[in-house]
């Protein structure tokens, strides 16, 4: 055989599986002497004997728990002890019956066994109710009363009048330890439930068997002693099993099993409680007991019941009005989690989808807002300008007016208004970003926890935000420049790339927009690379001010550089490149030298369809500029234009250096001429010319005045009115005029030049023609000139506003020039769509 090793003091208790058979020492100990009268032996004498045995077992048994069960030592003790008294008074009983000896000594001897029960169930209710709450005792405490109240009544009066008062006693310390463990059995949970179940059934079987020996002393039931003995081993076996069960762990609390048994048990045991008192009471009256007695006795236990059973539901109302509001409790905390949770949710998807510094300030105020159960949020940056807001701030904003900033990362927190206001400074790796303002009611101020949550989200946002900006300015040192902070080459050709395809895709306009600082060598030469560099600055600046937010400014060369301009015709570029044009040289980019830049102007889809033909023609129409006189801007058209008219190459450029020097000999008429080829050539746009009239168009108005090469300079520039005959002369100049541009080859531009003097109603010069007798474009020019000699300084006068100088047009509209042209100008002007040139070089002048 193997041999079986014992079992180490730290090894748990595992009892072999499915347990000791106990059924089989039940049925040896316990049902073995309810045979023995059929076979005519001694039943009393042999019953207690075999019940002696199962006590002993039992005692076994219960000395192995107390080793086990450290924390319920004393109450096995007290259960070990009682059932080694009764294996001593089952022992006695054994012998008393062979010797035909009266058993009441034997019974009276095992009145301390009932003691120990006492004392065994009462230290495992107190256990179990330390670990449990109160109200598990309410359900056993009703039923127990209920048995207890009728043992008391059925056995316990009859053997204190009758009987023997000390086996009654010994019945009633039973039933005290019966309503123990009834307590015990309730307020325990899982296996110690069990454990407890098993020493309540055997305290059960033993109480029964004091109970038949108890109405057998008083004469009310005639019972053989064997089976009381065979309870007592019922008893026993009980015990035993319950030790079987004890594992040494401690005492658990109990807690409902899902079963729905269990639940009906609990809802129907207070009311089975409270109709057994008066169902005995019928019971017991229907018997013919003495009725003032019984009235007394089982109505006041039933009042006991009720009041019991009424603090019960009571207790259950309580405390499930405080489950409720745990619950409601532990919801609102669950949801406040949760919207924490969706806030650091929200904030981190929000730096981690998106390195947008204005998105990530709106969703970062966001949630704020949402962390903050604000009613409304606000984010400024360190000089008070408001980046983003949320909920009521439009309304409530006013309550912050007048509060200093936090500072230095300390919180701020204020009341006014019945508002409560957090402030919450935004900074990160030493860069003040902001202060973020936070608005709720009142009556719901801020606690140390929520102001803990938003500081953290406040540092995160400042991380998001300054990350932003780190990219940004990262970003921005790639494509920019690092002289004149305008974007680079490589930046401007992959936006013209993109540009030129969706003009493509789209049937969309494009126009590109070449720039080269004229003589920018004879500046580094004489003034050195320092001046040179800081005429790139300048120019960058200049520049900038003047176009558009959605057109892209760069340098791409040494001193070129370069405009793109979306959604934009090749002539509307042409205004924008004079635009950019005049303002440079009206500026004063070096103190004693004038600097000047010239401009080639190429479109998408009139001049090109790619990029690189795109840049090629910009810069053909770049080099046509530069040849023809610098200071000038050239379309695209031009450039091929000239490149076919070899022969009259140079002679154009001779006439507009000669123009140019025209205007350049006094400040009143600078750029005079540029400013009414602009005018000319935003007004036949508004009429509606086609582009190869309004390129001639614009060479003539850029050569208008040509002819005042002829006319003394002492008349042109006279400070004052000139006589007759000194007005005779000056008329001259518009047939010279004719006559220079038809020796160039210019015949078409000639004949408007001729005629951009003449008036509707035939009072002009040279020819006198009227009506429609004069050429459309020579009645643009007319106005054209017109109203920028108005609007800008003369040696004689200073130049009149816009609104006067329309005045005047539309005064001698129908006389001296063409309604239609007038109200073309005024249309351009009301929309916006005509920068004044002459009116504001004059203001700069002046100033």
């Amino acid at each position: 055989m193997a041999r079986v090793g014992r079992r180490r003091k730290d090894q748990p208790w595992n009892p072999p599986a499915g347990g000791p058979d106990i059924s089989t020492v039940f049925v040896v100990f316990a049902a073995g002497p309810l045979l023995l009268p059929v076979i005519g032996a001694n039943a009393d004498g042999i019953a207690f004997a075999l019940a002696s045995g199962a006590m002993l077992f039992a005692m076994v048994r219960g000395a192995g728990a107390c080793r086990r069960a450290r924390a319920r030592r004393g109450a096995w003790l007290a259960f070990t002890l009682a059932v080694a008294i009764a294996a001593s008074a089952a022992g006695l009983g054994a012998g008393a019956s062979f010797a035909g000896l009266p058993l009441q000594l034997v019974f009276h001897f095992g009145t301390s066994m009932s003691v120990a029960l006492v004392v065994g169930g009462a230290l495992l209710a107190r256990d179990a109710l330390r670990a449990a709450p109160p109200e598990r005792a309410v359900d056993p405490l009703l039923l127990g009363l209920v048995a207890f109240g009728a043992s008391v009544y059925f056995i316990v009066v009859p053997g204190f009048a009758t009987g023997d008062v000390i086996l009654t006693s010994v019945f009633l310390l039973d039933a005290i330890a019966i309503v123990a463990l009834s307590l015990a059995t309730s307020a325990s949970g899982g296996a110690r439930r069990r454990m407890t179940l098993a020493l309540l059934t055997s305290s059960v079987a033993i109480a029964t068997g004091d109970a038949l020996v108890a109405l057998d002393a008083a004469g009310a039931l005639a019972m053989p002693y064997a089976v009381v003995a065979m309870l007592w081993a019922t008893g026993a076996i009980g015990v035993a099993y319950a030790a079987v069960l004890e594992d040494g762990s401690p005492a658990e609390p109990s807690i409902d099993p899902g079963d729905a048994r269990w639940i009906y048990a609990r809802v129907l045991a207070p009311l089975g409680a409270v109709l057994a008192f008066p169902l005995l009471a019928g019971i017991v009256w229907l018997a013919g007991a003495e009725k003032s007695w019984t009235l007394a006795y089982f109505g006041s236990g039933s009042i006991v019941i009720v009041l019991l059973a009424f603090a019960r539901q009571a207790q259950l109302m309580v405390d499930n009005r405080l489950a409720m509001s745990r619950e409601r409790d532990l919801r609102e905390q669950m949801m406040r989690r949760n919207e924490d949770l969706e806030a650091v949710t929200g904030l981190a998807t929000t730096m981690t989808e998106t390195l947008e510094e204005q998105p990530i300030i709106e969703r970062g105020l966001e949630v704020l807002h949402l962390a903050a159960r604000s009613r409304s949020s606000a984010l400024f940056d360190p000089a008070g300008r408001l980046l983003a807001c949320a909920g009521e701030w439009n309304r409530e904003g006013i309550w912050i007016d007048g509060v200093e900033p936090p500072r230095g990362g300390e919180l701020a927190s204020l009341r006014r208004g019945g508002r409560d206001i957090a402030g919450l400074p935004l900074a990160a790796r030493g860069q003040d970003i902001g202060v973020t303002w936070v608005v709720r009611p009142e009556s719901q101020p801020f606690v140390a926890s929520e102001l803990s949550l938003l500081r953290v989200l406040a540092d995160q946002l400042a991380i998001a935000i300054q990350n932003a900006r780190d990219y940004r300015e990262k970003l921005e040192q790639a494509v920019r420049d690092p002289l004149t902070g305008v974007y680079n080459r490589r930046y401007f050709f992959e936006a013209l790339e993109k540009e030129v395809r969706r003009a493509r895709r789209y049937g969309s306009h494009a126009s590109l927009v070449i720039f080269d600082v004229d003589d920018f060598k004879q500046i580094n030469d004489t003034l050195g690379h320092a001046a040179g560099d800081d005429v790139l600055r300048r120019i960058a600046a200049i520049v900038t001010d003047v176009i558009r937010e959605t057109d892209t400014f760069a340098r791409i060369g040494g001193e070129e550089f370069a405009l793109l301009l979306p959604q934009t015709q090749q002539l509307d570029a042409l205004l924008v490149a004079e635009r950019v044009r005049t303002t440079i040289a009206r500026t004063d980019v070096l103190p004693d030298r004038r600097v000047t830049v010239s401009g080639g102007v190429a479109s998408c889809p009139l001049d090109a369809m790619t990029r690189e033909d795109l840049e090629r023609k910009a810069d053909a129409a770049l080099y046509c500029a530069k040849r023809n006189g610098k200071n000038i801007c050239a379309l695209a058209s031009e450039a091929t234009e000239r490149a076919v008219e070899d022969d009259a190459t140079g002679m154009f450029a001779h006439l507009t250096a000669l123009v140019s020097a025209l205007d350049g000999e006094t400040l009143h008429t600078r750029d005079h001429s540029e400013n009414v080829a602009a005018y000319a050539v935003a007004i036949a746009q508004e009429l509606g010319l086609d582009q190869q009239r309004i390129t001639r168009l614009r060479r003539a108005g850029l050569l208008h005045d040509i002819g005042k090469v002829a006319v003394p300079s002492e008349l042109l520039y006279k400070n004052g009115d000139l006589a007759p005959e000194e007005y005779e002369l000056v008329k001259l100049h518009a047939a010279a005029g004719a006559t220079i541009l038809r020796h160039a080859g210019l015949a078409e531009e000639a004949a408007w030049v001729r005629a951009h003097h003449e008036r509707l109603d035939g009072s002009g010069y040279p020819d006198g023609l009227a009506g429609e007798e004069i050429p459309l474009e020579s009645r643009i020019l007319f106005v054209a000139d017109s109203f920028e000699a108005m609007t800008s300084d003369r040696p004689y006068r200073g130049g009149t506003s816009v609104s006067a100088a329309l005045e005047e047009l539309r005064a001698n509209a129908g006389t001296q020039f063409d309604p239609e042209v007038v109200a073309a100008l005024e249309r351009l002007i009301e929309r916006g769509e005509l920068d004044v040139l002459a009116l504001r070089a004059s203001k700069a002048e002046r100033s």
